[in-house]
Parts: C-alpha cells; structure tokens; sequence
C-alpha cells in the first residue's frame, strides 16, 4: 500500500517497499552485490549531521573482503578434498588394472588375519566394483593380499619365512631341535 508524503515527497517507506518484494529468499549467504547495496543504502540514508566515518567504512569494506577469502578457501579445501579422493580412485586403478598378466604373490589369511600361506599365479582380472579385486584364476584376492609382483627371491634368513604348510609352531620347534 502506498502511501503519500507530506508535501507531496514520496515517502522513504513506500522506497523500502519496492526494495524489499525484490528481496532473496535465501538468507544464509551475502554476496558482494549485496553488500555494495547495503553499503550504498547505509550512505544515501545517514545522517548528515553524523556522517559514518571513513574508518567505520573501511572497517566493513574490510571485513566484507575477508569474509569474502574466508568463504574461497572453506570452497576451495572442500573441492581439495574431493579431488584427493577421485585422484587416489585413478590411482588405484590404474595400479590394479597393471596387474593383469603379471605373476603375482598373495597371503592367504586365517580368520585371525595371519598369513598361512601364500600363492602365486599370473593375475586375469581386476573387479574395480566396491572394493577392488585382483583374480588369480577364478579366485578372488584383495589388493591389499598381493604381497609381491613378479620373480621376487626368498630370504636366506627362515625365521622371516612362512613354511610351505603354513605351519610356524612346526618351523620354531624345528629350530629349538636343532640347538
């Protein structure tokens, strides 16, 4: 609803009116622009006997842009971390599908997660679906199983050593035998 000023002055109400049914719905953020609106407002309706200060107007304009920065680098440390997940997603396929055709060897775990034995095939596939899968024949292993790739020689020392059979009591009884 309008309403006439005294003296025929449209009043500064009827001008908040139409600023205001151009207003966002979204209060959460503060754009630049809407700033720059705000500061011109706070300028155009001061009071001239109390004009702001050029500091108190410096103080706004500065944290404006700081909130401005601040707002970048949450924006850019989020999108970080996004691209840290898709680059280490590329790389770890990449790194499973180079195993296709090589001579692998892969710890066969106990319930426990010890090693019991090992087994060594060439590598036929790689399921990337979920976690990732390297198969060895029709046998499903994880990555994280692979203990060597290629012709890897064993150690000299047997106490690094897992016995063929997978036995450790079996080897440490051995060596207590033989002092």
């Amino acid at each position: 609803m309008a309403v006439e000023g005294v003296g025929g002055r449209t009043d500064i109400y009827n001008e908040m009116l139409a600023t205001q049914t151009k207003a966002k719905a979204n209060n959460s953020q503060m754009s630049m622009d809407d700033f720059w609106q705000l500061l011109a407002a706070q300028l155009q309706y001061q009071d001239m006997t109390s004009p702001m200060s050029n500091s108190e107007m410096m103080n706004q304009m500065t944290q404006m842009a700081t909130m401005n920065a601040m707002t970048s680098v949450s924006n850019a440390i989020a999108n970080f971390g996004v691209i840290m997940n898709n680059l280490s997603q590329v790389t770890l396929t990449g790194y499973s599908t180079g195993m296709i055709g090589k001579e692998v060897t892969v710890a066969i775990l106990d319930e426990k997660g010890k090693i019991i034995k090992e087994k060594t095939g060439v590598v036929t596939g790689v399921d990337l679906t979920g976690a990732q899968y390297v198969y060895i024949g029709k046998e499903k292993y994880e990555l994280s199983q692979i203990m060597s790739v290629g012709e890897v020689p064993k150690k000299d020392d047997d106490s690094n050593n897992v016995p063929e059979d997978g036995n450790e009591e079996d080897s440490e009884k051995g060596d207590v035998e033989n002092e």
